[in-house]
C-alpha cells in the first residue's frame, strides 16, 4: 500500500462518493512509483481486468460500474487511464505532476516548410515537462529530443539524448517510440507506451 498515494487521493477532495471509492482503492494498490520523490511527483499501477469483480463487490458495485468509474476518472481528474482489452489490463498513470501547474514553456518557433515540428518544441510529459525539449534539426533533417527530469540541474547533461548518429528519425511516430523505449527503465513495470509520448509530445 503506498501512503503517498492515499494522501494524494484523499487531498483531492473528490466530490462523488463511487468515484472516491473506486480511487482510494486503486491508490490502496498502487506500488509502482516513477520516481524516488517524497511525495512521488508520478504514482501509477497495473490493474488486471481479471481481478476487478473483487474490486467491485468490496465496494458494493457491479463489475460493470467499477470499469465505467475508471473510464470517468480521466475526466473527473487529470490523469491517465489505459484499458488495453486485448491483455485484460488497465494502466493507471496519476500523480501531483498532473495536478500541478507547470512553469512557463518556451514558445514554439516556425517550423521549416515540410518539416513535422519546429526547432524547439516542449515535451509536456509530468515529471518531465520544466526542461526537457524537443524539435527538428533545421537543415539535417531529422528530429532530436533532449528529456530532463523535472529534479534534475537543467544545465546538467540530459538523462535522455535522442539524437544522430544512434537516432536518425524523421517523423514524430519514431521519436516518441525511440523516447518511450529509452524512458521505460524510470518506470519499472509501467512504462509509458509510444502513444502516450506522442500525446505530451504534440499536446
Amino acid at each position: 500500500m503506498s501512503k503517498q498515494a492515499l494522501a494524494y487521493v484523499q487531498g483531492l477532495h473528490i466530490g462523488d462518493e463511487t468515484t472516491r471509492q473506486v480511487f482510494l482503492l486503486l491508490a490502496e494498490h498502487t506500488r509502482q512509483t516513477s520516481w524516488t520523490e517524497d511525495p512521488p511527483l508520478v504514482l501509477g499501477l497495473e490493474l488486471h481486468d481479471r481481478d476487478i469483480p473483487t474490486h467491485a463487490a468490496r465496494l458494493g458495485i457491479a463489475p460493470e460500474e467499477f470499469r465505467r468509474q475508471l473510464r470517468l476518472l480521466k475526466a473527473t481528474i487529470p490523469m491517465d487511464v489505459l484499458e488495453h482489452r486485448a491483455e485484460g489490463v488497465w494502466e493507471i498513470v496519476y500523480g501531483p505532476s498532473y495536478t500541478n501547474p507547470a512553469p512557463p514553456q518556451p514558445a514554439r518557433r516556425v517550423a521549416e516548410p515540410g518539416a513535422p515540428a519546429g526547432p524547439l518544441e516542449v515535451f509536456s510529459m509530468p515529471g518531465w515537462d520544466h526542461y526537457s525539449t524537443w524539435g527538428w534539426e533545421t537543415g539535417l533533417g531529422h528530429l532530436y529530443a533532449q528529456i530532463i527530469h523535472n529534479n534534475d540541474d537543467p544545465d546538467a547533461e540530459p538523462r535522455i539524448w535522442i539524437t544522430p548518429p544512434r537516432y536518425v528519425l524523421r517523423t514524430v511516430d519514431e521519436l516518441a517510440a525511440a523516447i518511450a523505449e529509452a524512458i521505460a527503465p524510470y518506470y519499472g513495470k509501467v512504462p509509458p507506451p509510444a502513444a502516450v509520448i506522442k500525446m505530451w509530445l504534440t499536446k
